[in-house]
């Protein structure tokens, strides 16, 4: 028997064994680890606004612009373009999206638009112009024309009018609050700094 060619034989099948332990182990600690990143994953939900054409960036806590931008202009359709007999679906659509606190004040302004409408016999169209959203303080801006058109599909009147909202991601879905509605421009932070500037000049 020639000794010397077992004893290699040997050594190089200890060797692989060697090997193939380290493998196999390291294959238990990677597979260990997936598992356990199954299991503590938190379920994630994500919502996306209808006028979103193009792809953007939606973590669990941070998005793109575009995606605020568009619950902006989202929110800005449903209620500038309210209507009488949509009004309390519109207010409680809107319950799923902002926080509970603002909520509250958001289906009141609704609903007094509503009414308004009711009594004047109109109702009122919102044609978008434009959306800024504001990182600064997390605000979407959404600039457009207000119409109100009467019963006769006559235009009664025709405003330059801004919706405003605070957006946020909080556990991968948008919550908003702060919403605000005014004629006028965008009262972004450079246009409130530009009145401040305007007041103490005068």
């Amino acid at each position: 028997m020639n000794w010397g060619l077992f004893r290699k034989t040997y050594d190089k099948l200890a060797e692989n064994s060697r090997l193939y332990l380290f493998v196999i182990v390291a294959l238990v600690i990677v597979i260990l680890s997936q598992q356990w990143m199954i299991f503590t994953m938190k379920t994630q939900t994500t919502l996306v606004p209808p006028y979103l054409d193009k792809a953007v960036n939606i973590g669990y806590a941070t998005a793109s612009a575009d995606y605020y931008e568009s619950w902006g202009l989202y929110v800005a359709e449903l209620v500038g373009n309210l209507t009488p007999g949509d009004a309390t679906y519109v207010a409680n659509s809107l319950g799923k999206l902002f926080d509970a606190n603002d909520f509250a004040i958001v289906k009141g302004k609704v609903l007094a638009t509503a009414a308004a409408e009711r009594g004047d016999q109109a109702n009122f169209f919102f044609q978008a112009k434009q959306t800024i959203w504001q990182a600064a303080n997390k605000t979407v801006f959404v600039y457009g024309l207000l119409s109100q058109i009467n019963n006769l599909g006559q235009t009664v009147s025709k405003v330059h009018y801004t919706f405003s909202m605070a957006v946020h991601i909080e556990g991968g879905r948008p919550v908003l609050d702060n919403f605000n509605a005014y004629q006028g421009g965008p009262h972004t932070i450079k246009w409130v700094m530009a009145q401040e500037k305007d007041k103490g000049a005068k």
